[in-house]
């Protein structure tokens, strides 16, 4: 295999991985696609290659948590009468 080829996958996997912490932060990564060129991935990164497959997936799991999160909570909050002038209270003082 070519240096040249091991760097060039290198760099995508770098890529990847930068785009991961940018997708976790909150930030929306840049679009971008490896060229076609780039050919079959090198046997001597399908480990760090498998690596960053494992934290994409944990890296979904996660966003999809805090979106499902996100959610309920916008749920709860249209349970809230928006109306100021509602019949009811809209904060029960429970202490005193």
């Amino acid at each position: 295999m070519s240096a040249d080829r091991v760097q060039e996958w290198s760099d995508i996997l770098d890529r990847l991985e930068g785009d991961i912490a940018v997708a976790v932060s909150g930030d929306v990564p840049a679009p971008w696609s490896p060229t076609a060129e780039s050919g079959p991935l090198p046997l001597e990164l399908a480990d760090r290659a498998r690596r960053v497959l494992d934290a994409q997936l944990e890296s979904m799991a996660i966003l999809d948590k805090i979106r499902s999160d996100a959610l309920a909570h916008l749920d709860a909050l249209s349970t809230v009468p928006g109306n100021r002038n509602s019949p009811r209270p809209l904060i029960l003082d429970v202490r005193g």
